[in-house]
């Protein structure tokens, strides 16, 4: 069985970072780096996902995307109005997503006419939405998130609190709304979790708590490489090493790095 790092960020210091940018990285994050992670790790496919710093403009990742098209696909960020069109045209070129990052965004309401164009064009073209933001923004969004066509993927295991842990009435709120037949969650970022051992405990919690909840078909893992804002402590060995401890079991790490990310980005077997 073939398995898929699904969660990975590429990007130079030479384009410009979005304006309203939250976090500019000190240090480039290249192709060949991350490929070389994923030969030295026994990955066959990686998913690369549009750093919010960039904002938009997605041409790095388009470009290393075409350079190994069978290898890799793509989540973009997007503006609200594009087209069907534009869509079309990132679908064939591997992007199979976009990603809503509302860290620092005021919580959106998907009912919005906008929101709700945005929403039916990305199902029409059979994209996942990808939501990177705070349990308590999950327990809104996804009720409005129910008639959505596409998969809704939710990001680093919901983002526990760290200070509130997953005991969190928000979190536990959220992960009670998951549906197994539609929502997946990405096991991923367990630094961003909490500091130490306290990410690791937080991270080991959550999966747990998934697990309990039916999800063990729709987990799937990824390096979160290069790990920005964490990368003077956290490499790529590092979060394979945490992923050892955190699946044990042979058959359910293989289930979520390899059939469970294969069948939600459809790379062969």
């Amino acid at each position: 069985m073939k398995t898929v790092d699904t969660h990975a960020h590429i990007f130079s210091l030479e384009s410009p970072f979005a304006q309203n940018a939250r976090y500019r990285p000190a240090h480039a994050a290249t192709l060949a780096d991350y490929l070389a992670n994923l030969d030295r790790h026994g990955f066959d496919y990686g998913v690369l996902v549009q750093p919010s710093f960039l904002g938009t403009d997605n041409s790095q990742m388009l470009a290393g995307i075409a350079q190994h098209p069978g290898r890799l696909k793509g989540i973009a960020v997007l503006p609200m109005d594009v087209d069907v069109s534009t869509l079309r045209a990132l679908t064939a070129q591997g992007i199979v997503g976009a990603r809503l990052n509302l860290f620092g965004k005021p919580v959106p309401d998907l009912a919005q006419a906008a929101w709700q164009g945005f929403l039916d064009r990305l199902g029409e073209c059979g994209w996942q939405l990808e939501l990177h933001c705070p349990p308590d923004y999950l327990r809104m969004l996804l009720p409005q998130l129910a008639d959505y066509a596409g998969q809704v993927v939710v990001d680093h295991f919901g983002r526990v609190d760290p200070a509130k842990g997953t005991q969190d009435a928000d979190y536990l709120a959220a992960l009670d709304m998951l549906d197994p037949a539609r929502h997946w969650v990405k096991i991923s970022g367990f630094y961003r979790l909490g500091q130490g051992e306290q990410g690791e405990r937080h991270a080991q919690q959550a999966l747990q708590l998934l697990l309990e909840r039916g999800m063990v078909n729709r987990l799937v893992w990824g390096s979160d490489w290069p790990h920005t804002q964490h990368d003077d402590r956290v490499h790529y060995d590092a979060t394979v090493r945490f992923l050892d401890r955190l699946l044990p079991d042979a058959q359910l790490r293989k289930r979520i790095l390899g059939q469970n990310a294969l069948t939600l980005f459809d790379f062969t077997a």
